[in-house]
């Protein structure tokens, strides 16, 4: 996992306050929820895992910062704005006083796809992966690394066939992760919470 958690992108930031969504409590409240489950956190060597999203304007959106996964409860701060990803750059563009999530990409790459979706969650669980693709759930390819614009154009291709407004898929080359999303944080954070319960996590 020592490759886990780093930005591959280049990141464009400007420093700055970000807007509040009126979303922010239910998002926070969210990432709070899989905190004390374990699904957010951080690893013994340092790194931090997982990430919540939801949809601003303009094609922007608000995700938890880069390295925030060792703290149970975030403040605005703590997140950064993405106005805009280029895949073909490897580049991000974001607004805030942290550097977006290593993981930006993966959410915008959702949100581009499927109109519908205004929330995003980027999960780790080892018994609930290893349990996801043992039952065969949507996956990217395994030869596929995380944070990458190869693993942003897979979520494009793959998530219109795993549901238009909500839906969970495994990143099959990003060890321990699972990305659910869905119309509102409320239903997105269901499809995780429904996934561990099959898997018994």
């Amino acid at each position: 996992m020592m490759n886990e958690g780093y930005i591959k992108y280049r990141a464009e930031r400007v420093e700055g306050d970000v807007p509040e969504p009126a979303a922010f409590e239910a998002l926070n409240r969210c990432r709070t929820t899989l905190h004390d489950r374990g699904l957010i956190g951080c690893y013994p060597n340092g790194i931090g895992y997982g990430n919540v999203s939801v949809r601003m304007a303009d094609g922007q959106f608000l995700i938890s910062g880069s390295a925030t996964g060792a703290a149970r409860v975030l403040e605005l701060r703590q997140y950064a704005l993405v106005r805009r990803f280029d895949l073909e750059k490897n580049s991000v563009e974001s607004l805030g006083r942290i550097n977006a999530s290593a993981e930006s990409m993966s959410h915008g790459a959702v949100y581009r796809a499927l109109p519908g979706v205004n929330a995003v969650i980027h999960v780790h669980s080892r018994k609930l992966f290893d349990w996801m693709r043992v039952h065969r759930y949507p996956e990217t390819d395994p030869a596929i690394a995380f944070g990458t614009p190869e693993l942003a154009r897979a979520i494009l291709a793959l998530v219109p066939a795993v549901g238009a407004t909500e839906g969970v898929f495994v990143t099959a080359g990003h060890d321990e992760g699972v990305i659910a999303y869905g119309g509102t944080v409320e239903r997105a954070l269901a499809h995780v919470l429904a996934v561990c319960e099959k898997g018994g996590v």
